[in-house]
């Protein structure tokens, strides 16, 4: 198997990530909508906490618009049920809040599900209310029917984050070259619904090298989709997690071209992985084009290029970063049948009355100065066992006030943090028996900037 790693974590950064700019823009105007609406005091009563990321924006699969097209996040605007209201009414009140503000008003426009916030030329917004009834299940709005509409986006997030945490976080990046691959061909099928596809067909039991790397997982994904998908005539029900079908909305012709695109998917990815390294960038080109390789070539005639291509993609070693091997003289042995879970939560709001509630619900999106608590669960080590705890800041922000953190500590089961800056985060846990690591796991941790 050939790998390609830095060629693979060079061609996302330069032709399929959203860039770091306009990422750090988007999430610096989905802190100022919340300030407003978490402010305004027409919605004192309504709002039920801060906005909460859904859809693409919350898995980290938004990829760079293809031919100069804009691109959309999906952001919840949690709010309590109202006597009296209809549910029309709640995205009028978001809207009638909007409007009073010169800062949005030429941008919001009032939709069916969702008031859309326009930033011309760039991306737009759209704020859905997400509303919690009597019953205790949550619901979305459509204005024009006038109805609620039985959704719950922070179940599935956590499901797509689960899945993605057991790929060692490279679902994301197959997402990502998957909706690449998608708007360059004929294939017409929903973000949502190729990226659950490829979600359902991660295995917790999958083979030891499945998940090794973005080559590997791409390959083994995209081939179990297309053998789950061929004998069908017809399209499959993808589950929202609440039992209802998020495939209602794939066309009978969409998906007699998904099914072409992924045979032929499949057959180029399974050639290249294993062709060999004389040959394989030439095989990852027939499917992803010429530019696959091309970072890597300026960089041996001279072009400077940055250290984010290196082997573990997007969580690049920090200087002074302790490794539980070398600096604690802890032996790594993790057995497949020993698993953990590190589950994050952060309070619900600035002033940190409420529940905590589980990072994974929003993709891992927190904003500044919440409080936050990481816990071990689901452990199947049998105690007496040691946890050691990683803290690791990293980004632009992290880097200029040299705070890049990652000490390695013994600490308890839970450990309690705060958001301080802006910055793409993680925590890291190793459960240690008799001086033998069996287990790990990291919670990813993504600050919104003010």
């Amino acid at each position: 198997m050939t790998a390609r790693v830095r060629e693979f974590n060079f061609f996302l950064r330069d032709y399929v990530n959203l860039n770091s700019t306009r990422t750090k823009t988007l999430h610096s105007r989905v802190t100022a909508v919340n300030t407003f609406l978490t402010d305004h005091s027409d919605l004192g009563d309504v709002l039920g906490g801060d906005v909460v990321p859904q859809g693409s924006f919350a898995h980290k699969t938004i990829i760079r618009p293809h031919s100069g097209n804009d691109f959309d996040a999906d952001v919840l605007v949690p709010m309590v049920e109202q006597d009296g209201w209809e549910p029309k009414h709640y995205t009028q009140a978001l809207h009638k809040a909007l409007q009073s503000s010169a800062r949005y008003r030429d941008k919001a426009m009032l939709g069916k599900r969702c008031v859309k916030l326009d930033y011309a030329g760039d991306f737009h917004i759209d704020l859905v209310p997400f509303v919690t009834r009597d019953d205790g299940n949550t619901y979305i709005t459509h204005r024009t029917r006038n109805e609620f509409i039985r959704q719950d986006p922070v179940a599935y997030t956590a499901w797509f984050e689960d899945n993605n945490r057991t790929t060692h976080g490279h679902l994301v990046r197959v997402v990502r070259l998957i909706k690449y691959l998608r708007d360059r061909s004929s294939v017409q099928v929903p973000s949502v619904v190729l990226s659950a596809l490829l979600a359902e067909r991660v295995r917790s039991f999958a083979g030891m090298n499945d998940y090794v790397n973005v080559a590997a997982t791409l390959t083994s994904l995209v081939k179990a989709l297309h053998e789950y998908v061929d004998p069908m005539s017809m399209p499959p029900w993808v589950d929202d997690r609440i039992g209802q079908n998020l495939a209602d909305r794939l066309t009978q012709s969409g998906f007699e071209n998904l099914k072409s695109q992924l045979k032929t998917w499949s057959k180029l990815m399974t050639e290249a992985l294993e062709a060999n390294a004389d040959e394989s960038v030439e095989k990852w080109r027939k499917l992803f084009g010429e530019s696959f390789g091309t970072s890597i070539r300026e960089a041996s005639e001279g072009v400077a290029l940055t250290a984010s291509a290196t082997s573990y993609y997007e969580k690049s070693p920090a200087p002074g970063e302790q490794d539980i091997q070398k600096d604690h003289g802890i032996r790594i042995a993790l057995d497949p049948k020993q698993r953990v879970r590190v589950v994050g939560r952060m309070s619900p709001n600035r002033k940190g009355i409420g529940r905590y509630r589980p990072l994974g619900g929003s993709g891992n999106h927190v904003p500044l100065g919440r409080s936050l608590r990481f816990s071990i669960e689901g452990c199947t080590v049998a105690k007496p066992f040691d946890v050691y705890w990683k803290v690791r800041n990293a980004g632009e922000e992290a880097a200029s006030r040299n705070m890049f953190r990652g000490e390695i500590r013994k600490r308890g089961e839970q450990i309690t943090e705060s958001s301080n800056f802006y910055g793409q985060h993680w925590v890291e846990a190793w459960i240690v028996k008799d001086g033998v690591a069996l287990a790990t796991d990291t919670q990813d941790v993504t600050i919104l900037p003010n």
